[in-house]
């Protein structure tokens, strides 16, 4: 009778290891796949790096006071935010001689096209650029590195940050992943299964600014409490057989 036990406790313990180390991803995989890079949308809160150039310098620099002086200087991230434009509360930005402006909802190249065209009542031949300084998503739960991550070039995936963030660890629900968006103080949640591939053709495989993702646990590790029993792997198998041991001896 003993030794029928221990073979179910060794069992049962060696599935929740073999649970725990097996993290299978995309079930099935297409052999063709089109996915289409969305643009930034700007939303209230950005902050919008708007450079304005031409070939006459000067004519350019009535928009920015401040661009003479940053003239063959290298300016980290932190210090383009303080001269960002915010879109406040209502979704405006206020461009000194263009004037206030509603970009709510816009993405950076139509912005960019509706200031070229105001622009050259003052300027000839101008040139915009728009890029959001604060684009960043954050990743909580079974992940390796969770955190926040800066996004300079304003598109990620979510298999992307999930990579920077080393991945899932062992106790992640890879079919449960819960992504909180905020939209113009709006919020969205949905839930998306990573073992399939239909989610890559949804508006959540590429993340917008200020998307949060939180990797659920497996159910293994609900049942564990959510604790440490979940490393202990083949402690927990020790230990229930000296129990088992204990009760029958």
């Amino acid at each position: 009778m003993l030794n029928a036990k221990l073979f179910l406790v060794l069992a049962i313990s060696s599935l929740m290891v073999s649970c725990h180390n097996n993290k299978v991803l995309f079930k099935t995989v297409p052999e063709n796949l089109n996915v289409e890079i969305p643009e930034a949308v700007i939303q209230i809160g950005d902050i919008l790096d708007i450079n304005i150039t031409s070939l006459n310098s000067q004519s350019t620099s009535i928009f920015s006071p401040t661009s003479l002086g940053k003239i063959g200087t290298i300016r980290n991230l932190e210090a383009r935010k303080l001269d960002g434009y915010v879109v406040d509360q209502s979704g405006y930005i206020d461009i000194p001689i263009i004037g206030r402006l509603h970009v709510s909802a816009m993405s950076c190249s139509l912005l960019a096209d509706s200031i070229k065209t105001k622009s050259k009542e003052y300027v000839l031949n101008p040139n915009v650029r728009i890029k959001v300084l604060n684009f960043r998503v954050s990743v909580l739960g079974e992940v390796n590195s969770p955190g926040s991550y800066d996004v300079i070039n304003q598109k990620i995936s979510l298999l992307e940050l999930i990579s920077k963030a080393g991945g899932l660890s062992k106790a992640a629900d890879a079919s449960r992943v819960m992504i909180l968006r905020d939209f113009n103080e709006k919020v969205e949640t949905r839930y998306i299964d990573l073992t399939t591939l239909e989610f890559i053709n949804s508006d959540f495989y590429y993340l917008r600014q200020n998307d949060e993702i939180y990797v659920l646990p497996d159910r293994l590790s609900q049942i564990l409490d959510y604790g440490s029993l979940r490393y202990m792997g083949w402690g927990v198998t020790a230990s229930l057989v000296a129990i088992l041991n204990y009760i029958n001896s």
